[in-house]
């Protein structure tokens, strides 16, 4: 899937694979709402579950997923560039799954909890000294 050398820097070993991992959930969330969509239909409150708003969560979260391979890809082919969406996305998942760690439902909590972890490792890996050195 990436071409070029494996990185020589354990952080990048260690970010690529979590930042690739998340780009894929983003698509595969969104696909799954696709498939729900057309399955179920569109539920909800009317002012936010009409087509035009669902159409549009699934274009963000599969454009998101998409632009978090892409900078998976850069990240492995060592492009200086590709670690400030990286790190980026980790602080949106830090907002996103804070609050969802905090919730009462359990599914939310643990899926919020998951989010956080992975995003803080991912900052870890990505601001190590080795990554900013490979990365120049």
């Amino acid at each position: 899937m990436f071409i070029g050398p494996v990185p020589h820097s354990r952080g990048l070993r260690i970010a690529v694979p979590l930042v690739a991992a998340e780009g894929v959930a983003l698509v595969l969330y969104g696909v799954f709402i696709l498939v729900q969509s057309l399955r179920l239909g569109i539920t909800g409150p009317a002012e936010v579950s009409n087509l035009p708003a669902v159409v549009l969560e699934i274009v963000i979260f599969c454009g998101f997923g998409v632009a978090l391979l892409f900078t998976a890809r850069g990240l492995w082919n060592t492009h200086r560039v590709a670690r400030a969406p990286a790190v980026l996305a980790q602080i949106i998942a830090v907002v996103v799954g804070g609050p969802l760690a905090l919730s009462t439902e359990l599914t939310s909590r643990v899926s919020g909890a998951i989010i956080v972890v992975v995003a803080v490792a991912a900052v870890i890996a990505l601001l190590s000294p080795a990554v900013t050195e490979e990365l120049g």
